[in-house]
């Protein structure tokens, strides 16, 4: 029996179209990551997205923060098989009408370990000021755009969050999708896994040497040496050693696995859902036009209960959060962006052009 392959139900995806805006890519050297203690490039490149019209003057600004180990050139790459780049995805909303033109730009934020959760911190080097000080103010005033939303995957919608809630005289929306939050879930239970393997590998210093000397290609959720790298990386923004910069303390002990309360109470004062709780960062929840936040069904690291607790959290201070689940885990978030572009943008003044941005 010969099969014939259903050619007129494929999806764009599988034969990307050529954007209709197109890209400008900078390298943009920071003032603020110069001298930093693990001497990470200070220079980095800096994509910008502009829409298809050409005019960016007015046009609402997406800040697009990536997740761990990711940067923000990585979106603007042709994708994978049957996948689609975020850029991608933004151009396509602008052409069917579901979006209407924005300028997007992505910030490489990536360290030495992998991430800066978008913090200031003494080990990693300054990336809240990098992105808030410098690459916002530039991209605003080459690009003369309008209001900016930030949004963002995993560590980059823990960026976006924490950015938005610690600043939000610069950011009016925020989103995010499996963004990190409740750290009593997603992170704790790493903890035993990563002292096992620090341990194994003779100390924190040796694993990650072997890791600079013989990178390891599988990044996904359940390999234990990618569970101690992230782990460090945490600390050093979450937990720096404020008395030796470029060090870093762990909330675990190494030798038996103990809970390091001490410090593990410093990591819970970076958690979303708490912060909240704080007089600070209630005030500037109210200040925001829309925050988003979702996570999928099967998340490996529980973000859909994360999101599920920050949404809950907010209510109880009176503040309305818009909360979703969707079926998929810590991977699949990529087509939740058709759904947050659009609402991100209608509630800073810029609804779609086809209709409602809520019956996305």
């Amino acid at each position: 029996m010969s099969i014939r392959v259903p050619v007129e139900a494929r999806a764009e995806s599988q034969f990307p179209l050529p954007l209709k805006g197109r890209v400008e890519r900078h390298r943009f050297p920071s003032r603020r990551l110069e001298g930093n203690p693990w001497n990470d490039p200070a220079e980095r490149e800096l994509p910008v997205y502009l829409p298809p019209s050409g005019v960016t003057e007015g046009r609402p600004l997406l800040l697009l923060l990536s997740g761990y180990t990711g940067a923000g050139w990585m979106h603007f790459d042709r994708p994978r098989f049957l996948a689609d780049s975020i850029v991608g995805r933004l151009d396509r909303l602008i052409r069917t009408g579901a979006a209407p033109e924005a300028v997007l730009t992505a910030p490489d934020c990536l360290t030495s370990l992998g991430g800066s959760q978008y913090l200031n911190s003494i080990a990693t080097g300054r990336y809240e000021d990098y992105v808030l000080e410098e690459i916002l103010p530039w991209v605003r005033d080459r690009y003369r755009t309008g209001p900016t939303v930030v949004l963002g995957t995993s560590s980059g919608g823990y960026g976006a969050l924490v950015l938005a809630l610690r600043h939000p005289e610069h950011l009016s929306a925020a989103a995010s999708n499996a963004g990190d939050a409740y750290f009593e879930y997603c992170y704790l239970p790493e903890f035993p896994v990563a002292a096992r393997e620090i341990r194994r590998a003779g100390g924190a210093e040796a694993l990650l040497r072997e890791f600079f000397s013989r990178p390891v290609r599988d990044f996904g959720p359940r390999n234990p040496k990618v569970q101690a790298l992230e782990m460090m990386a945490y600390a050093a923004c979450y937990s720096p050693d404020e008395a030796s910069p470029g060090r870093f303390e762990l909330p675990f002990d190494i030798e038996d696995g103990a809970l390091r309360s001490e410090v593990w109470e410093r990591w819970l004062a970076w958690d979303p859902v708490r912060m909240i709780r704080t007089d600070r960062y209630r005030a500037a929840l109210r200040r925001l036009a829309y925050v988003y936040v979702d996570g999928g069904s099967r998340d490996e690291y529980f973000l859909d209960v994360g999101a599920r607790l920050f949404a809950r959290e907010a209510s109880r201070q009176e503040v309305s959060v818009d909360f979703e689940e969707f079926d998929g885990g810590h991977a699949d978030g990529r087509p939740r962006y058709d759904v947050m572009i659009p609402r991100l943008l209608a509630a800073v003044g810029f609804p779609p052009p086809s209709g409602d941005a809520r019956r996305l």
